[in-house]
């Protein structure tokens, strides 16, 4: 228990006695701690009261500490160095580093840029962990925040005000079909062609309308959904053996281009690029370790999308 004339002491008044201690001198210690020599005096006083003891004796030859003032050195010390370490920022060392770092994707993302991802992380952090999760339009909105280190989502995807988010870059919707398809041998493909067949949708969970709806305006409710799935995989394969369509950034379907045995097209009308970022809540804004792993993703990420930032 400490006592109550202690507990009255700051930091300040500590750190004056490790510099009167160091200097055996006031004028020198208020100098150090940037007092006027009548206020380190009187920092002085109260420490005397605190202890309960005279802690430096006045002599011929200067100053001289005390048997307590003695005592007292090497732990005020310690603890003053530990003080000071609470608000140093440590430093991450991935190559010795177990932790375990979570991040959340949409199964697109985690498709196109999770095994770069990981290819890196794990040269660089042998010993860590690296989780994945599936992320949702609204997921973000009802989970702590202590959940995660790091999402990488789109504009699509709804952000708690206590996040940050960098923007990557952008990708552009395309047509996705099958090498076998009736269309696959047209240069161009109409509207007409567009809507004469049924198609896949690869939702994220959430109840947002289809992001191409608006463009097709009235048009809209001639497409037909035929195949509804959160699997981006599986949607491709699907559209690969089918006569299905599959509107979707082309970064991933150009990677599975001759395994699912399919052909990429413009779509055939105007559609928005589609910004990438990664986003992380404010309260792991300076964690060393995050700044580490954020950076990879970063980096792996803006390595392979197809568009740079505007």
């Amino acid at each position: 228990m400490i006592p109550s004339a202690l507990q009255h002491l700051d930091l300040k008044s500590l750190t004056g006695l490790l510099y009167l201690l160091e200097e055996r001198n006031v004028g020198r210690a208020a100098d150090r701690l940037y007092l006027s020599q009548s206020a380190m005096s009187r920092l002085l006083n109260r420490l005397r009261d605190a202890f309960n003891d005279p802690l430096f004796i006045r002599t011929a030859k200067g100053m001289v500490p005390t048997s307590k003032a003695l005592a007292l050195e090497a732990p005020l010390k310690l603890m003053l160095e530990q003080m000071a370490g609470l608000w140093a920022e440590s430093e991450f060392q991935p190559q010795s580093s177990y932790r375990t770092f979570r991040m959340q994707t949409t199964h697109y993302q985690a498709q196109a840029y999770m095994p770069a991802i990981a290819e890196q992380f794990y040269q660089e952090a042998p010993f860590a962990s690296l989780e994945t999760s599936t992320l949702t339009e609204t997921s973000l909105l009802s989970q702590a925040e202590h959940s995660l280190d790091l999402a990488l989502c789109s504009e699509y995807i709804q952000l708690p005000n206590s996040f940050e988010k960098n923007l990557l870059g952008r990708e552009k919707f395309r047509c996705v079909m099958s090498a076998n398809h009736a269309l696959a041998a047209k240069e161009h493909i109409t509207l007409d062609d567009y809507l004469a067949y049924s198609h896949v949708l690869v939702n994220l969970g959430g109840s947002n309308p289809v992001i191409s709806d608006a463009l097709l305006g009235e048009r809209a409710r001639e497409r037909h959904f035929a195949f509804r799935t959160p699997y981006m995989l599986a949607a491709l394969e699907t559209v690969g053996r089918t006569s299905l369509l599959m509107s979707n950034s082309g970064l991933l379907p150009e990677r599975f281009r001759k395994q699912f045995g399919l052909v990429i097209k413009d779509l055939p009308m105007d559609f928005p690029f589609i910004h990438y970022y990664s986003s992380w809540p404010k309260s792991v804004e300076n964690d060393p370790g995050v700044i580490w792993f954020r950076g990879i993703c970063e980096r792996v990420v803006k390595a392979l999308i197809p568009y740079p930032k505007e």
